[in-house]
């Protein structure tokens, strides 16, 4: 039986976070590699529907400076599901982003891949006219939203922005490209918790002081999430591990390896 993976290629946005200088609140740019695995859950199986028992992979994302006003991010992951059944499927994600300084204007592509197979491709511009407006290269299908969604790079400045107040919580709406007709409605719930790393992999110039913080996605006015995340993040924008909880299985990915890239912009 072929293992349904619903709404995988989320996870590739949910990971643009952005670095910080110690300093000030000038943004740096990073490459940085997660490694992916799942979260075994002790539940009762329902004979006859198809669970995932593992999963192995990896995420890299990088940040870097246009020198162009913009900021660019790609992405890649590649993730083994093997289901309950023994059946294994290879899915690979691929998505890039521009995004302009002052958040007017967002180009991306997104590629989804199942064992090597093209499963979408989509080459989208977004763009704030009033409200917000999204075209594609590759299509005449066009997409209008109200004018408070924001980009990637500004609703992580708004968590890092709030991270250590006294603000418990934070909802903001969000596109991103992933789900290329939808947006995001995101509640932030900023917890109390701090965390280190106790492996040597952060350069000398990232905090080692990660907070809890959770994430609850909704989409079209539902009011169950379609999934949650947990995240453990530093006032730098750095992350150190993520968890995605889906409605049938559990992902984690922890920060492997991370490295700054100064920048060339003159």
């Amino acid at each position: 039986m072929k293992i349904q993976i619903n709404h995988i290629f989320i996870i590739t946005v949910l990971t643009i976070f952005i670095i910080f200088s110690k300093s000030n609140a000038k943004l740096i740019g990073f490459q940085s590699e997660y490694e992916v695995s799942n979260i075994q859950k002790e539940e009762v199986r329902i004979p006859g529907k198809t669970y995932i028992d593992k999963a192995t992979g990896y995420l890299v994302i990088d940040w870097l400076n246009s020198c162009q006003n913009s900021w660019v991010s790609n992405q890649r992951m590649m993730t083994r599901f093997v289901n309950s059944h023994g059946v294994g499927t290879v899915s690979e994600i691929n998505y890039s982003l521009n995004e302009l300084d002052n958040g007017k204007k967002m180009d991306f592509v997104l590629e989804i891949k199942e064992n090597s197979e093209v499963q979408e491709r989509f080459y989208g511009i977004a763009e704030k006219v009033g409200d917000l407006e999204v075209k594609f290269k590759d299509r005449e299908t066009k997409h209008n939203f109200p004018s408070d969604v924001i980009f990637p790079r500004q609703f992580l400045s708004d968590i890092i922005s709030n991270l250590n107040s006294k603000k418990k919580i934070m909802v903001r709406n969000v596109y991103e490209g992933t789900i290329p007709d939808k947006y995001f409605r995101i509640s932030v719930f900023f917890t109390d918790e701090i965390q280190t790393i106790k492996d040597n992999i952060l350069p000398n110039n990232i905090s080692n002081e990660f907070r809890k913080v959770r994430m609850a996605y909704y989409q079209d006015n539902e009011q169950t999430p379609i999934f949650e995340q947990t995240v453990l993040l530093n006032n730098q924008g750095v992350a150190s591990s993520f968890q995605y909880d889906y409605p049938d299985y559990s992902l984690f990915l922890k920060l492997k390896k991370i490295k700054l890239v100064p920048s060339e912009c003159k």
